[in-house]
């Protein structure tokens, strides 16, 4: 979740700049030229604004979805315990030694 947040929020500023840069410069050819010694008046008021690329929406969604999501899955928990506390919890030998030793072989450094 932590990388969707460090997208968005780098594509949100990197919009923001483009647009602060653009607005900047059409700022600055609107007021710095003088017309019989008065300045010109601003068409719009200056206000900030933010454009975000799809793939920005997209992945705000997406960041959205995952932090509406809830961390524990609270039926299967259940379930589990349920099988535990009946005595009918059964654990497949092949997955559990499987993932022993990947994360043995994870927790070690190689040796060659």
């Amino acid at each position: 979740m932590s990388s969707i947040d460090k997208l968005v929020g780098n594509n949100v500023a990197n919009t923001y700049q483009t647009q602060n840069t653009a607005a900047s410069t059409t700022s600055t050819q609107v007021t710095g030229h003088a017309h019989h010694g008065h300045r010109h008046q601003q068409a719009a008021a200056n206000t900030d604004s933010v454009q975000l690329s799809d793939s920005a929406r997209a992945l705000a969604s997406a960041r959205d979805a995952v932090q509406a999501t809830p961390d524990v899955r609270q039926e299967k928990v259940s379930s589990i315990k349920q099988s535990i506390s009946d005595g009918t919890y059964q654990v497949n030998s092949s997955v559990l030694a499987r993932n022993l030793l990947s994360r043995t072989n994870q927790a070690e450094p190689s040796q060659q």
